[in-house]
C-alpha cells in the first residue's frame, strides 16, 4: 500500500485528528518507535467507544503495512545500519533479532502472527523479509493480518471496559487509569525484554 493510497483511504473515510495521530504512530512504531499502536488506539475507544477504536484498528493495521514496507526496504538495502539502530531501541538486542530472522524463516506469516501477540516488535519481521528478500507484496499483505486481530482485539476489549466502567466513573477519570495501566505495562515490558 502507497502513501498516496493510505492517505486517500483515510481522507475518503473522513477521518479525524485522533485517527490520523494512530496512522502516524503505527507507521512509526513499524519503523522505530517503540511503543505499540495500541496505546493511542485504546485512548480512542475510551474517549469514543468501541467503533471508533475499530476503525482506529483498521487505520493501525493499513499504517504498519505502509511502515513495514519502509523498514524491509530498509533492511534489504542498508541491513547492518538498520540493525545497529534497531539494537539501541528499548527491549530488542542482538539475540532477539537474530531469533525473530529465524522465526519469519521458518515460519513467516505465522510466526509474525504469535510475534504480535508474544509481544515481539513488529519492525523485527520487516527487517528479516527485508534482509532475506521475502515477496514484498506477500509480507505486506501478510502485516496486515498480522497486526489487524491484535488491534481489534485491543479496541474491542477496552471499549468493552470502558463501557461498563463509563456508568461510574467519568472519561477523564477512564483515561487516568487507562494511563496508569500502560505506565505499568511498559515499565513491566522494558524490565522482563533484553535490551
Amino acid at each position: 500500500m502507497s502513501l498516496i493510497a493510505l492517505l486517500a483511504f483515510i481522507r475518503a473515510l473522513g477521518l479525524t485528528l485522533p485517527l490520523w495521530l494512530v496512522a502516524g504512530w503505527s507507521t512509526a512504531e513499524a519503523i522505530l518507535w517503540f511503543i505499540v499502536a495500541d496505546v493511542p488506539i485504546s485512548w480512542i475507544a475510551v474517549r469514543s467507544g468501541t467503533r471508533a477504536g475499530l476503525l482506529a484498528a483498521l487505520v493501525a493495521a493499513g499504517s504498519a503495512t505502509l511502515g513495514g514496507a519502509v523498514t524491509y526496504a530498509w533492511a534489504a538495502h542498508e541491513p547492518a545500519a538498520l540493525a545497529h539502530l534497531m539494537n539501541a531501541l528499548p527491549a530488542i538486542s542482538p539475540t532477539l533479532m537474530a531469533q525473530v530472522d529465524d522465526i519469519w524463516a521458518a515460519d513467516g506469516f505465522l510466526g509474525m502472527l504469535a510475534g504480535s501477540f508474544g509481544g515481539t516488535p513488529y519492525k523485527l519481521f520487516a527487517a528479516a523479509a527485508g534482509e532475506q528478500g521475502s515477496a514484498l507484496f506477500l509480507f505486506l499483505l501478510a502485516t496486515f493480518f498480522a497486526r489487524l486481530p491484535r488491534f481489534l482485539l485491543v479496541a474491542v476489549l477496552t471499549g468493552a471496559i470502558s463501557g461498563l466502567l463509563s456508568r461510574h466513573i467519568g472519561v477523564r477519570a477512564r483515561l487516568a487509569i487507562l494511563l496508569a495501566v500502560w505506565t505499568a505495562f511498559y515499565a513491566w515490558y522494558f524490565s522482563v525484554m533484553p535490551a
